[in-house]
């Protein structure tokens, strides 16, 4: 089948899925499979319809409910959807006996206290398609005869609990999972070249033990994969973690990759010039050991929306080729060492929101078309070299939520323009710089700011009480 047939039979699926309300069995096997726990169903039944009578004889001696809080306290409501109400969440081990459901094809659980391991007589489960058993409490390894015996699997999702032990190889003789979602579990050694056997759609191993080298096995050959979820693993780079070239120069056979999250490794190498993945979305690479320039051909990203390259060891300045980004959303490079003048080019990018260049070396003048930004969300340019004035343009960003220019060599003084961030609902930070002359009267129009920081510079002149707020300033150590 091909990707295409296969996305279709992936959304098909979910609607399913979605509209689901029983396990997929019959009730003759239902009826076995629960025999053994009818007597407490029995009493767990008895008890809720006790607590229903309850509360609707409640309800009934309420004369007045002003706020209709309970309006849905009726008979045929459940007890456990009423307004107010909830109910306990499942707790104790998965009953083996659900493996007599021998039709069963979809089995969720999540978001449950269910504990201890998967059970072995799950192998029983030939016809399982999905199986879903996140945020729960489960413990122990992956059982390999599962994956031997479950071959029509199409999605597993155990995310957010605490397996142990290593993917087993026999996950590869599952040809027709789509989805992998281990995300946040507790598993070691490496992620077995069997994968390469399936046609994977989705992968997250996030926040688990895993490590050795990036596997280029699983993106060698032409693919669906459209995410790739290794960040906060223990992998490293090719050649002692030194290259990252033959693993980024295998994705190109991945003509579907949208998300590649490789976060928190302590990658090492340089970024190589096939970074350019015309596809990519998303592109997170923060908290790595990464160092050198960013390659020009990061422009050829044209679908990007958020690259993350925080928190390395880059350096260099921002290539043009960026404003080839018309996607753009989010730009994050924070903690770095990048240097040089901010380039103008990131002021002709319709649809950023965040951008962080926080804590490097950028010298120079702000640009002034960072105000020409109009989806301008989030600005921080705190901790560089920038000297200067402050672009009176760049206060016409009405929507700006959160500008911090903090720690800088800005010069001149705040400019009455920042009276336009009028909607500003969070802060504005200038601290830590040379401005000088007196406090802007504009700054008495700030009626739904939470804070002003114009602390250590050499403003003077007289402080404007906010009456809207009148703890919003902090000029401290100024004249």
């Amino acid at each position: 089948m091909t990707c295409k047939g296969k996305m279709d039979e992936a959304r098909k699926l979910t609607e399913i899925i979605a509209s689901s309300v029983c396990l997929v069995a019959s009730q003759r096997e239902v009826s076995s499979a629960l025999a053994c726990d009818s007597a407490y169903l029995h009493h767990l039944h008895h008890s809720l319809l006790k607590d229903k009578a309850a509360l609707l004889a409640f309800k009934e001696s309420i004369l007045v409910d002003p706020n209709s809080k309970l309006t849905n306290w009726e008979e045929v409501v459940p007890v456990c959807n009423f307004t107010g109400v909830t109910c306990n969440h499942f707790f104790g081990t998965i009953p083996p006996e659900l493996s007599s459901l021998q039709r069963l094809q979809i089995l969720r659980l999540n978001r449950n206290n269910l504990s201890g391991p998967i059970p072995d007589s799950f192998v029983l489960l030939t016809n399982l398609t999905l199986y879903e058993v996140s945020e729960n409490k489960l413990t122990g390894p992956l059982p390999p005869s599962f994956f031997s015996n479950c071959t029509q699997l199409q999605n597993i999702d155990l995310s957010f609990n605490y397996i142990r032990g290593q993917i087993p190889a026999e996950i590869g003789n599952c040809p027709n999972l789509w989805t992998v979602n281990l995300f946040n579990n507790q598993l070691t050694g490496q992620l077995p070249t069997s994968l390469t056997n399936i046609t994977l759609y989705n992968l997250d191993v996030n926040y688990n033990l895993l490590s050795g080298e990036l596997l280029t096995d699983i993106v060698q050959k032409p693919s669906c994969l459209a995410f790739l979820h290794l960040s906060y693993n223990n992998m490293t780079s090719h050649d002692n973690n030194t290259n990252l070239y033959p693993f980024f120069a295998t994705l190109g056979n991945c003509t579907y990759l949208t998300d590649l999250e490789l976060a928190g490794m302590g990658l090492g190498g340089t970024l190589p010039s096939t970074i350019g993945h015309p596809r990519l979305k998303c592109l997170e690479l923060q908290e790595n050991h990464i160092f050198g320039s960013i390659p020009p051909e990061i422009g050829n990203l044209s679908n990007i929306t958020v690259p993350n390259l925080a928190s390395n060891f880059l350096n260099g300045t921002i290539p043009e080729e960026v404003s080839l980004l018309l996607n753009l959303e989010q730009l994050l490079l924070s903690h770095n060492f990048f240097s040089f003048r901010i380039p103008v080019a990131l002021g002709k990018l319709p649809h950023l929101g965040q951008l962080d260049l926080s804590n490097n070396k950028f010298s120079g003048e702000i640009p002034s078309n960072l105000g020409d930004l109009d989806a301008l969300l989030y600005l921080f340019l705190n901790n560089n070299l920038l000297s200067g004035t402050i672009p009176p343009k760049l206060l016409k960003c009405i929507n700006l939520y959160m500008p911090d220019l903090s720690h800088n060599r800005l010069t001149g003084r705040v400019p009455p323009e920042i009276a336009e961030l009028h909607e500003m609902r969070r802060f504005i930070n200038f601290s830590h710089n040379l401005l000088e002359g007196p406090l802007p009267i504009a700054l008495n129009k700030l009626e739904n700011v939470q804070e002003v920081d114009l602390s250590s510079n050499n403003l003077g002149g007289n402080i404007f009480c906010n009456t809207h707020n009148p703890t919003s300033e902090g000029c401290v150590d100024n004249e």
